[in-house]
């Protein structure tokens, strides 16, 4: 009988079906191949003890198989199965929920960062855009102060032209003007001026 508890609960109701059909099929039997005509006590009688054999050689199995201790332990083991279970349950309740959470606060910290990021955007254009102004206004200065040196140079140009002009002028009308004698009056009036400087 130590090969039944081995071999566990499904050889043990295979085992039992079997010694239940085989008391069925042999009260059956004995029923069958009776004849007619006779009075009926005697066959229950043998039915009745066929029964009360059946059980009693059940009762000894199972009390022999220890079937309480079986359910017993079985009921326990399933109820241990249930309590892990539920255990593992919460487990993974309190872990969704953590998970849940850090999603959310992933969510929160992607919209802070996100913020960030534009706002340092921001910053950065603005303190482009006044180095921008900055550089476009230095630009202007040295672009007016460019103008103006120009602007100087072509005046000045412009009054050497015209003074080397007035002196060719001059000079033509002094040419045509002034004769022999009034060159030399003038070449002296310079002689005596340059001594008298001295």
């Amino acid at each position: 009988m130590n090969w039944l508890r081995q071999k566990g609960s499904g050889t043990m109701i295979v085992f039992l079906s079997c010694c239940g059909l085989t008391v069925f099929l042999s009260t059956g039997l004995a029923w069958a191949a009776t004849e007619g005509g006779h009075s009926m006590w005697p066959d229950f009688f043998y039915r009745l003890l066929n029964f009360s054999i059946m059980v009693a050689v059940l009762v000894f199995l199972f009390k022999k198989m220890n079937l309480k201790g079986y359910f017993t332990k079985r009921t326990e083991t399933i109820s241990n199965t249930l309590r892990d279970l539920e255990e593992k349950k919460k487990e993974a309740e309190k872990t969704y929920e953590e998970y849940k959470q850090k999603l959310a606060r992933l969510d929160e910290e992607t919209d802070r960062i996100l913020k960030e990021y534009i706002d340092q955007g921001e910053r950065e254009k603005a303190k482009i855009i006044a180095n921008a102004e900055k550089a476009a206004a230095e630009i202007r200065k040295q672009t007016d102060v460019a103008i103006e040196q120009e602007i100087k140079s072509a005046k000045e140009g412009l009054q050497r032209e015209i003074a080397e002009l007035s002196v060719t002028a001059a000079e033509a009308l002094l040419k045509e003007k002034i004769g022999d004698e009034d060159q030399k009056k003038l070449v002296d009036d310079f002689m005596t001026k340059v001594v008298e400087a001295k």
